[in-house]
């Protein structure tokens, strides 16, 4: 039996699940995620108050006599500290920051120092505020400690994503609670600073990680026990009992799961989540699906390892019945292929995974699992077609019927489905399994044998994956010209305002209810900037995939309320009233900028009790005709790493009139198309190497939309993830089968000193390969890294070089410096000073910042990275530190704004005195989605070279292994025919190496050993002679010895004249007749043993043989003979008069071994094993003693009183030279059991 210590092992982690699950109570997950929130925020309010406290260090800070190390100790604080000083005007000043991703709330110096929680801009925040007493400062000094709890930006994108600071994860469990709850979160002094709640669409009692791992590895021990359970089964009922009993262990463990998903809690893991992928009920998630999956390639993998070797076919299917279960085969493989096409088809295009391999990082968890799930299914579509072809095969020996059945039978199928659209994908699938069938038919014959080869599995790992590649892109070409459709869809409708339905929603929710209520909020801050956010993001306004909107609200007396920009309610009254057309949608209208552009407008009055409050203006561009967003589209474009609107692959065109209207600048459209070029709503038009899509929007209307065709590059990049996905996957496979032998109880270094030496210089070469791929990838991935920020530094550098040029020629030509400083509070400095920064920005694409001196943004090219609370309006700390306070010309450093790291260059504007008067900043977002495409292409690249490096490794491994092992073979074959007694040849071996080393050393053995034999020979031909004499002598002496001694006797009797002389010559006679008899059977029993090697080799019927000696013992009373003979006749290539003198010696034993004391009973069996007839001879008598069981073969040795002892010898000699062999097992007391191996004759 297995190992029961692994059943034990995983007793005890269910039962210590329980007891987790105990201690965790009810709710675990949000009352883990509340303790280490409270954790991380008591933490943090620690170190502020620790920080607080050091006056010394805040002094110098606030004065900037700090050294870089106090400096440093405080910037990597994982909080906010802002000290300001208090002044005459509202505009406090802030004298130290340490971080531009918070930002402060406004300073108050009157309340009391006080520790609460605050929503602001970009999150929420504990807020610790203390007033501070500095020596030797006379003003007021305010300090505030902001700790992050929750990060929340005014729109939410992948690089500006909502999260807790303490764990990026918790965000799909808890949220910020807006009423009291059961869990609140202390300071570290006790009262309550917020609560938290379970996140919607959460499960309260979701497992926590502890109970879920422990139950997992519970239920892996569990399953390798039920496999060792089975393999037992196997050695004591049969391979196929064992099958069926896995099925059904694996069969209950998967219904097990499917209702009853809690045990494991697997709905907590995102693998689980239906909406990235759910093909049905019951695999309703890519999860759900691997497990499936891998279920299924465990039970092909036991089932080809146990009945695939096995060739003989069950009996009853012979003739018709073989035919039948050859059809039937070919049906349930056809069935089974177009189910795995459409699992593969349906997993590309029906599910949010991405397998656009030719973007490496557009690739994720999802991706991985899919290839695995991919190469789990093509494994066990491999091993159970390999079981069907094992039916197909022996029902079809003519290959032609058989690939003509299968495509009569495919054929046939799909004609009964030709209603279904499906059809035509399953048409070309059907193709393929011809070939399939062809291949695998042929290959039993060339490539696979019982033990696959590395020559066979690169074969079938080459095929799947070339075959999965190719329904793979089929599936990522339909997905693409889907959204490609809905692409060219959505620009009809931006560039068609009176279609627009998608703003409706947004300004149904904007009602005067709403308005009135909420009116107040726009003349204060921070309220101000987050009714605005929320407006525009909760409402889609925002959605900047779609529109850049601006929200314009003027008060009763139709003056501007915090509106930021130079819009009066006149202007924007009269665009509505007299430049805008109506849409669709009620109240909302359109008007033309320029000729290929407009902007949607609408008005809100906001009454209460018929009294008016004030006036809503909303003003909302389509974002394709925002070119500045292109600047920083990793900040503000929604959606997601696999939003294909985004990708820069897409060019866009729109035709009005079959004149070019519009069009994106990334692609060389036709200023002029004829009607000619289209006929129905969506056409296909290849352009040398790009796809395109027309789509006719109306009568007068085409939209195009242009993509490069990547089929060469995406094949062969899928054929390698998925060559790689295989490799991973066999090896992962290897390595389950390494933990099962361990769980069987063998050593480790048992199972590695039964390596071959092809299995080791194979995997060899591939751990070189996968080394050098690590290796060379890391290195190279780095390199590019380190090269391309030098190459972004240097660029950046040349901008800001350029900048700054043009900044001093404008402000000397303007005259804007007085008293050697810039003056930004004059309206017309201010003016001058965005007019350049605006033109630079222009010329080179990039944003451009300038921050007084005191470290304060005062113009930018684009202000929403910092209206929108993205980054802070005060320069980056660090680079303020350097070029403030250590007198730096220019500081290049990272940056991040929220999950977006970037490179971003400070410079120092001079005046002739070298005293700096401005700070020129230009930060470069988009340098990091650079450099990942740049690595994204090497990768794609060097895992491409290293799917063909395996493969070219595993030719020259196989070469290499071939050679060596031909070596090897032609030196055991050498070796195994060996024989003393003959001329042993020599190998003849040219190369001077390791080998020729090796051939010299057996050389030289041989010529010693034929030396060796002869002197043995002879010695033994001696011994042989002597032992022959002896043995001779000694079974004639005694019938002599009676002869003498009868001759003897009548000899006297006659000298004495005896008067019965007559009767006892009588009986003399009678004695030396029968010891004559005697000696004539030694005589022959030694000439039967010295020809036994005489032979003649004929086609018999064993049953013939044995039946023959039967018949000789059923006349016998004392004997009880039972011949469990085996159905038909068993053909074996024998000498038929030594396999009756075989069966004779073994039944004439049987019987001499029965006691007298007991009836005798001799059984003889039939089985057939592996293509050979076992035949048993078991008696009922005293079995052989141990010490003589060692010597029951050689010649003249007997266990009775009489005889030559060479009748087993013989037998053994027998059974030998017919390709067989002679064994028995006995027992004292019970009996003997000989058995008898023959090769059996088709």
């Amino acid at each position: 039996m297995p190992k029961s210590s692994l059943l034990v092992t995983a007793a005890v982690l269910i039962a210590l699940s329980f007891l987790s699950t105990w201690f965790f109570q009810s709710k675990p997950s949000v009352t883990q995620q509340r303790r280490e929130l409270e954790d991380y925020v008591q933490k943090r309010e620690k170190e502020a108050k620790d920080l607080l406290a050091d006056t010394a260090l805040l002094r110098k800070l606030i004065s900037h006599t700090e050294t870089e190390q106090e400096f440093d100790k405080v910037q990597k604080k994982k909080f906010g500290l802002f000290v300001f000083a208090e002044t005459l005007t509202d505009n406090q000043d802030l004298l130290f920051w340490n971080s531009q991703e918070i930002i402060p709330p406004a300073p108050n110096f009157s309340p009391p120092d006080s520790l609460y929680f605050q929503h602001l801009l970009n999150g929420y925040y504990v807020v610790q505020k203390a007033k501070l007493a500095l020596p030797g400062i006379t003003s007021n000094m305010m300090a505030y400690a902001l700790i992050p709890v929750l990060n929340k930006f005014y729109l939410e994108t992948k690089n500006s994503q909502t999260q807790f600071a303490y764990d990026e994860d918790a965000i799909n469990r808890i949220t910020i609670a807006e009423l009291p709850t059961e869990f609140a979160v202390r300071s570290v002094s006790g009262p309550v600073l917020f609560y938290i709640t379970q996140a919607s669409g959460q499960n309260g009692n979701n497992t926590d990680a502890v109970t879920f791992l422990l139950r997992m590895f519970s239920l892996l021990l569990v399953l390798v026990y039920l496999h060792l359970v089975v393999e037992t089964v196997r050695r004591k009922r049969g391979a196929v009992t064992a099958v069926f009993v896995l099925a059904l262990i694996l069969a209950s463990c998967r219904l097990l799961l499917f209702f009853f998903p809690g045990l494991l809690s697997l709905r907590q893991i995102s693998l689980f989540d239906p909406t990235n992928y759910a093909s049905d009920s019951f695999n309703r998630s890519l999860g759900d699906l691997l497990i499936t999956s891998l279920f299924l390639c465990w039970l092909m993998l036991f089932a080809w390892s146990s009945l695939g070797p096995v060739k003989r076919l069950p009996r009853p299917l012979k003739g018709k019945g073989i035919l039948v279960a050859g059809v039937a085969a070919i049906f349930v493989l056809i069935y089974t292929t177009f189910q795995l096409a459409s699992v593969v088809h349906a997993l590309v295009t029906n599910s949010k995974i991405s397998f656009d391999v030719t973007d490496f990082f557009s690739l994720n968890i999802y991706s991985f699992f899919g290839f695995i799930v991919l190469a789990l299914l093509t494994l066990s579509y491999y091993y159970f077609s390999r079981l069907l072809f094992r039916f197909s095969l022996s029902a079809f020996p003519n290959l032609l019927h058989l690939y003509f059945v299968v495509a009569v039978v495919g054929l046939t199928y799909l004609t009964l489905r030709s209603g279904n659209t499906v059809v035509l994908f399953q048409l070309p699938v059907l193709a393929w399994l011809v070939l399939y069938t062809l291949l695998l038919s042929r290959e039993q014959l060339i490539i696979n044998r019982i033990r696959m080869t590395v020559t066979g599995i690169l074969f079938w790992l080459f095929v799947f994956s070339v075959s999965l590649a190719g329904l793979i892109l089929q599936g990522n070409r339909e997905r693409e010209w889907e959204t490609r459709k809905e692409i060219a869809e959505k620009y009809d409708q931006l560039s068609d305002p009176a279609k627009e339905h998608s703003l409706q929603v947004a300004l149904a929710y904007l009602n005067n209810d709403f308005l009135r209520a909420n009116f107040s909020r726009f003349y204060h801050e921070p309220g101000n900037k987050l009714l605005r956010d929320s407006i525009i993001n909760d409402n889609l306004l925002g959605y900047s995939g779609s529109y850049a909107t601006s929200l314009y609200v003027f008060d009763s007396t139709r003056q501007p309320v915090n509106n930021g920009e130079e819009k009066t309610y006149e202007a924007l009254n009269n665009i509505l009233a007299s430049q805008s057309k109506p849409t669709v949608v009620n109240n909302l209208f359109y008007y033309e900028t320029m000729p290929d552009q407009f902007v949607y407008i609408t008005k809100r009055e906001v009454t209460d009790s018929g009294k008016a409050l004030g006036t809503l203006f909303i003003v909302a561009a389509p974002r394709q005709f925002q070119k500045k967003n292109e600047l920083y589209p990793n900040l503000f474009v929604r959606g997601g790493e696999n939003d294909l609107e985004n990708s820069s692959q897409y060019a866009y065109a729109i035709y009005k009139d079959q004149k070019l209207w519009n069009h994106s600048s990334k692609y060389a459209f036709p200023t002029k198309i004829n009607s000619a070029q289209i006929s129905g709503e969506f056409e296909k038009v290849q352009n040398d190497d790009n796809d395109e899509l027309w789509f006719k929007a109306g009568k007068q209307k085409v939209v195009v939309i242009a993509k490069k065709r990547d089929t060469f590059i995406e094949t062969i990049t899928l054929f390698s993830y998925l060559f790689c996905a295989f490799l991973f996957m066999v090896g992962l496979l290897r390595f389950a089968g390494l933990l099962v032998q361990l769980a069987r109880g063998r050593r480790l270094s048992d199972i590695f000193s039964r390596l071959t030496i092809r299995t080791e210089i194979h995997a060899t070469i591939i751990f070189i390969s996968v080394l050098s791929f690590l290796i060379i990838g890391v290195a190279t991935i780095q390199f590019f890294a380190a090269r391309y920020k030098r190459n972004n530094v240097d660029r950046l550098s040349r901008v800001s070089s350029s900048a700054v040029t043009e900044m001093e020629k404008r402000v000397k030509d303007d005259s804007l410096l007085i008293n050697n400083a810039l003056n930004f509070s004059d309206s017309a400095s201010r003016q001058s000073m965005r007019n350049v920064i605006q033109e630079i920005s222009d010329v080179h694409g990039v944003i451009v910042n300038l921050y007084d001196l005191s470290g304060t943004l005062q113009v930018t090219s684009d202000e929403m990275i910092y209206t929108r609370g993205v980054l802070s309006t005060k320069m980056h700390p660090r680079a303020f530190y350097e070029l403030n306070t250590r007198d730096a010309v220019q500081q290049v450093q990272n940056e991040k704004a929220g999950q977006l790291e970037y490179l971003s260059i400070y410079t120092a504007i001079r005046n002739n005195n070298g005293e700096p008067y401005v700070y020129l900043n230009i930060p470069s977002f988009t340098s990091q989605i650079e450099l990942n495409q740049e690595i994204s292409n090497f990768l794609v690249t060097i895992i491409n070279l290293n799917a063909f490096i395996f493969l070219i490794a595993g030719v020259i491994a196989l070469f290499i292994t071939n050679r060596i092992s031909h070596s090897f073979s032609v030196i055991g074959e050498k070796m195994k025919a060996i024989t003393l007694g003959r001329s042993n040849e020599e190998i003849t071996w040219t190369k001077d190496d390791e080998i020729g080393e090796l051939v010299k050393q057996y050389n030289k053995m041989v010529q010693q050993l034929e030396q060796s034999a002869e002197a043995l020979a002879k010695s033994e031909r001696e011994g042989a002679w002597r032992e022959m004499a002896r043995q001779v002598a000694h079974e004639i002496k005694n019938p002599l010895t009676p002869m003498k001694l009868s001759i003897q006797y009548l000899q006297r009797a006659i000298q004495t004249a005896q008067p019965n002389v007559k009767d006892l010559t009588t009986n003399v006679a009678g004695t030396l007749i029968e010891q004559i008899d005697h000696l004539a059977k030694i005589a022959a029993d030694f000439s039967q043993f010295a020809n036994i090697g005489n032979k003649r080799v004929e086609k018999i019927d064993l049953h013939g043989v044995i039946g023959s000696l039967v018949s000789l013992y059923d006349a016998n009373p004392h004997i009880e003979l039972t011949w469990k003979a085996m159905l038909g006749p068993v053909w074996v290539m024998a000498d038929k008069t030594q396999m009756n003198r075989l069966f004779t010696n073994l039944l004439t034993n049987a019987v001499d071994a029965c006691s007298e004391e007991r009836k005798c009973i001799v059984t003889i069996g039939e089985s057939i094993e592996d293509e050979t007839v076992i035949i048993s001879v078991a008696d009922n008598g005293e079995g052989i003693p141990a010490e003589m069981q060692s010597k029951i073969f050689t010649p003249n040795f007997t266990t009775k009183t009489s005889g030559t002892g060479l009748g087993l010898a013989m037998c053994k000699s027998i059974a030998e030279q017919a390709g067989g062999g002679i064994w028995f097992q006995t027992k004292e007391g019970e009996g003997t059991t000989f058995y008898v191996r023959l090769p059996v004759s088709e």
